[in-house]
């Protein structure tokens, strides 16, 4: 590849969670990767941490994000930072989609939700050199972590 690659060369793919999924296309460099991510109406992911700094911000719709026992309720032009280890996750409340860019530092490259089709940002020959190879990991349903609390103030 290249260090630019025109945007019709990324593709737009699923990236399936198992009870929900959502679109997303991906890059990623050394030391970060982003996602832009369209989370369909209804879309409700489950709680999960990474060992990597997360920055949105939403593009269009709305979108509440949940960060341990604290609700972000996200419009169009919001932007919201998840610290590394942080249980989070995001519920689109609306019949509309939303559309979330995403920027993680370590970058998810690694990630199976998007290692398949993610497209690095690399010179012909150039060895990328990651600061680490983080990944989501989603909690068991039986973990005791409660969303209820959190998932309250979204009204």
């Amino acid at each position: 590849m290249s260090i630019h690659v025109p945007g019709d060369r990324v593709p737009a793919e699923t990236a399936d969670m198992g009870d929900t999924s959502f679109t997303t296309q991906a890059v990623f460099g050394n030391s970060s990767s982003l996602m832009l991510a369209t989370r369909p109406a209804g879309y409700h992911s489950r709680p999960h941490t990474h060992d990597c700094e997360q920055l949105n911000w939403l593009r269009d719709g709305e979108l509440w994000v949940f960060v341990e026992d604290r609700a972000f309720h996200l419009r169009a032009g919001d932007f919201l930072r998840v610290p590394a280890g942080r249980i989070h996750w995001s519920w689109n409340r609306t019949g509309q989609p939303c559309t979330l860019l995403e920027v993680h530092t370590p970058g998810l490259q690694h990630d199976p939700l998007i290692k398949s089709f993610a497209v690095g940002l690399h010179d012909p020959g150039e060895v990328p050199e990651f600061l680490g190879s983080p990944v989501n990991e989603f909690l068991p349903a039986d973990s005791g972590f409660d969303t209820a609390p959190a998932e309250a103030q979204a009204s």
